[in-house]
């Protein structure tokens, strides 16, 4: 029988090819037969992708500006549609002034709100001496307000209707939905998942054919693994308040209006992302690792250990933008190398005109990814692979490339990193910066790659031995590329060193990728070792040669276990109250209102945990009202909640959660507002629970002082009797 030829690399490329474009002809058609809605009747919804047009109304200011002496344009966020916009002013006895003020469509106007020519605006909140500000920003609003905003681009989210994603003019119709097709996230993670599939598939041909099976049982077990032992929790700090980018893409856009119609919870969307894109991280890395390091079998074992990796297991089904971050950079690095070195050239131009895409998403995720614009860059000019040399690249098709990134990083990068993290990046760039990357570097506590909580002792040791051996072989552009880039992490990342090893573990996911490659080169080194030794010596004679080499992979398949505490440990402050206030979502009825002290910002609870989607609507299950830790010379309570607890609603909910321990002063139980309310409403106990004080993000640890328990209480409340 004769064997079965394995496809070209042109038609595998041009079959890619074929399967985006059919995409962008099938995906707008689903979406332009949903019945369109009317302005009328609805609300109108401001979507993701449209933050260039909100800075723009503020024009010539930009974030971080000076508006006013002590005040500044600090940040805008989008609800629905309803833009806020803060306004930052002194620091004074140790807190921030906020002046607010929101923008709405005109339809949709707040009571006493100022009709602009396409928007309402409201001053919700403006302390003493930021009228000025103020007053000048709204100016600049006013003069940029042209009514155009809610003229093209909009959703509406209302009933009756399928999905509310049609739109009121035919002309534009075609144009609009491709365009929100295209943003959207599960039409992304499609495209990642085919990119990589045709990249896997052609690294593997000419690979030995144990590799053939190898990668999809590893990928098999990466997901196994993830789906039983990775916590589905929030590990990242501002866990209400901060969406992920690729969640948000996912969440509001038309693809899961159209595949899962029915509910989804925000909170799960989030962590069901995440575990999305980590089940196609050891995809990702092989594709990566076999182009860089130009070697099967290196591919094959940094795609096991991703898949295996506590510190990568950890994070898979949590809210940590670094799972997406891994596997789409990696895939990034896959394209930029079949871009400039793969030999079809279809596949080649192909390559290049898809790699800004998953370049631009890396950005938007984290703003320290802007560091792998040099990585990318210099990845061409690595022509040293673990033990051979690579074809040179194509002179045509590096530069083509190059124009890519380029374009990319100073046309997005760049731009919005300095829009949104100026002030940090000039901080980031200090001595002090570069003294604490010294200190973690030696750390054991600080350093994930050298804790044994979170990585394998003798996965660290193969690193270090791989980053030996790729020295002495005089391979030494590979060695200053990987090293160079994990030590680049490291110092970029040592801006922040928080107090928790377990939130500092997040930190140092973006680690892992050179981390895998240098234990990669590692294995090569060992294995290669142990095939020069065992001619050389009686102990590895016959099957001690295998026993050893199964040792070797049994330690490996075991580290999940070995060090399952690193990986579902979550008895921290933060995860805790996570857990429990999603835990009685369903026990408040929908439509109550609840109330939630949040200190500084940190965000109420239940807005977050109430939020869900159905049908392409988003809807908020409670009408949560929030208390802020009140300014010197302000009332403890707002006028506004006092008026609703002495006249509370049928339905009323007081939840007293951890800002009630962290916001206040270290010698306070609990914070006055979080005893204050107790005066003014009966209290009868709905949820409690009790833990041991273990804080994790030190935003929500500087008023704990030394509690040892903390005991969070969600209350039904009524009205005191007359």
């Amino acid at each position: 029988m004769r064997p079965r030829p394995h496809p070209s690399p042109r038609r595998l490329w041009g079959l890619l090819a074929l399967a985006i474009a059919l995409s962008c002809v099938l995906f707008p058609r689903v979406s332009a037969a949903a019945p369109a809605g009317s302005s009328a009747d609805t609300r109108p919804v401001i979507v993701p992708g449209r933050e260039a047009e909100i800075t723009a109304l503020f024009q010539p200011h930009t974030a971080g500006d000076e508006l006013t002496p002590g005040w500044r344009l600090h940040s805008f966020s989008i609800n629905v549609g309803t833009i806020s916009v803060w306004i930052e002013g002194p620091e004074l006895e140790s807190q921030r002034s906020y002046a607010l003020l929101t923008l709405d469509h005109l339809d949709h106007a707040p009571p006493n709100s100022r009709a602009l020519t396409g928007f309402a605006l409201k001053v919700l909140d403006q302390p003493p001496g930021s009228e000025a500000a103020v007053a000048k920003l709204v100016e600049a609003i006013a003069a940029n307000d042209d009514g155009s905003f809610w003229g093209t681009n909009v959703v509406y989210a209302g009933e009756p209707r399928e999905y509310p994603f049609g739109f009121e003019i035919d002309h534009m119709r075609f144009t609009s939905t491709v365009e929100l097709w295209l943003r959207d996230g599960l039409v992304f993670f499609m495209f990642v998942a085919v990119v990589l599939i045709v990249m896997a598939i052609d690294t593997l041909r000419g690979a030995p054919s144990w590799h053939r099976w190898a990668l999809p049982g590893i990928i098999l077990l990466g997901a196994g693994l993830r789906v039983l032992l990775s916590p589905a929790v929030a590990l990242a700090p501002w866990p209400y308040t901060r969406l992920l980018v690729a969640a948000g893409k996912v969440f509001h856009g038309p693809g899961l209006a159209v595949l899962h119609p029915d509910p989804v919870w925000l909170s799960d969307a989030i962590t069901g992302t995440e575990l999305a894109f980590s089940l196609l991280a050891p995809l990702a890395i092989f594709a990566h690792v076999r182009y860089l390091l130009d070697d099967h079998r290196a591919a094959i074992v940094a795609a096991l250990v991703v898949a295996i990796l506590p510190l990568h297991l950890r994070f898979s089904h949590a809210d940590a933008g670094f799972i997406a971050s891994i596997t789409i950079s990696s895939t990034a690095f896959a394209l930029v190398h079949q871009a400039t070195r793969g030999k079809s050239k279809l596949g080649g131009w192909i390559a290049i005109a898809l790699v800004g895409f998953p370049i631009a998403v890396v950005y938007q995720l984290r703003p320290l990814n802007i560091l792998y614009c040099p990585l990318l860059l210099a990845t061409v000019f690595v022509d040293q692979g673990v033990r051979t040399d690579k074809q040179k690249a194509t002179p045509a098709r590096t530069v083509a490339t190059f124009l890519v990134i380029l374009l990319v990083t100073f046309g997005l990068g760049v731009p919005q990193l300095l829009e949104g993290f100026g002030d940090q990046v000039n901080e980031g760039m200090s001595l002090r910066t570069v003294s604490s990357a010294f200190d973690v570097l030696v750390n054991p506590r600080l350093n994930a790659l050298l804790n044994p909580v979170f990585s394998p002792p003798g996965l660290t040791l193969l690193a270090a031995w791989g980053a030996i051996d790729l020295w002495r072989r005089g391979r030494r552009r590979l060695f200053a590329f990987v090293v160079g880039w994990l030590l680049a992490f490291l110092f970029a990342h040592a801006y922040v060193i928080p107090d928790s090893m377990y939130m500092q573990a997040r930190y140092h996911l973006h680690l892992i990728v050179p981390y895998m490659l240098l234990v990669a080169c590692g294995a090569d080194a060992g294995l290669r070792w142990l095939d020069g030794a065992r001619e050389r010596k009686s102990w590895l004679s016959g099957r001690r040669y295998q026993l050893v080499r199964g040792a070797a992979l049994a330690y490996v398949l075991a580290s999940p276990l070995i060090h399952l505490h690193g990986i579902r440990n979550v008895a921290l402050n933060d995860v805790q109250e996570w857990i429990f206030v999603h835990s009685v979502r369903e026990q408040i009825p929908d439509q109550c209102t609840v109330i939630e002290y949040t200190g500084i910002s940190a965000g109420p609870r239940f807005a977050r945990v109430g939020t869900w989607i159905e049908n392409g609507v988003q809807r908020e299950r409670y009408d949560v009202v929030e208390i802020l830790q009140p300014k010197p010379g302000e009332p403890e309570l707002p006028e506004h909640v006092r008026a609703l607890l002495e006249d509370p609603p049928e339905c009323l909910y007081w939840y007293e959660g951890l800002p009630c321990f962290a916001y206040k002063d270290v010698g306070e139980d609990k914070a006055p507002i979080c005893h204050a309310i107790e005066g003014f409403v009966v209290l009868e106990e709905v949820a409690a629970t009790r833990f041991e004080s273990r804080p994790y993000d030190e935003n929500l640890a500087a008023g704990l002082g030394e509690i040892d328990q903390i005991e969070l209480r969600l209350f039904r409340a009524y009205r005191k009797p007359d």
